[in-house]
């Protein structure tokens, strides 16, 4: 019996069936130790927590394309306005050196006839003819002279080369001669008018009076 009674509680001790294999709880890692990347990571293994909204970047604004187009509009409508104004421009100046060119040939025409003699035949009356035809297409671009004589000098138009004394026909600052006529057109002045300019005459000094004895 008392063999039996040894291999009896030689058995180990049966589980019920609840028991199931647990492993065993992991040991707590030592003090100072690292823990993991992952175990690190804000809300545990399963990633990142939720973000806050303050802490995202914005998004880039979108360009206002109606206002840059708007801009755009503007700067071409000037770019516009002032290509015409300088091109406008241009064609005055090519315009009026143009007539100051006709202008020389019919003041040199004119100088040739009043030093042609009166018997030239047809060459005075070609060259008249030419006066003529020049004279009509200054008329036509409302070329006029801006000088006459006796009539008050004016700065803006004429241009004082000489003085001389007044006389009836040509009073004190008026022109008393024409040097080069000048021309105006419909743009403004052509060239300015060379003059001598009437002048009053000065009074006489009155010589000192002689002492007397």
């Amino acid at each position: 019996m008392s063999g039996q009674g040894e291999g009896i509680n030689d058995r180990p001790p049966r589980r019920e069936s609840g028991d199931r294999d647990c492993p065993p709880p992991p040991a707590s890692p030592p003090e100072g130790a690292q823990t993991s990347e992952r175990e690190a990571t804000p809300g545990g293994p399963e990633g990142p927590g939720p973000v806050d909204p303050g802490s995202r970047p914005e998004p880039p604004e979108k360009p206002d394309w109606e206002t840059r187009y708007r801009y755009l509009l503007a700067d071409f409508d000037n770019y516009r306005k002032r290509a015409q104004r300088e091109l406008g421009q241009a064609v005055e100046r090519a315009k009026g050196e143009l007539l100051l060119r006709t202008i020389d040939l019919h003041e040199g025409i004119e100088k040739v006839l009043e030093t042609l003699p009166s018997d030239s035949g047809a060459l005075r009356e070609g060259l008249e003819l030419i006066l003529r035809n020049f004279s009509e297409f200054l008329r036509s671009e409302s070329v006029e002279p801006v000088a006459r004589r006796g009539e008050p000098f004016h700065p803006g138009f004429h241009e004082a080369v000489g003085q001389i004394p007044a006389t009836p026909e040509a009073p004190a600052g008026t022109v008393a001669v024409i040097v080069q006529q000048g021309y105006r057109g419909p743009s403004g002045l052509l060239r300015p008018a060379k003059v001598l300019v009437a002048e009053a005459p000065t009074a006489p000094e009155n010589p000192p009076a002689e002492a007397t004895g």
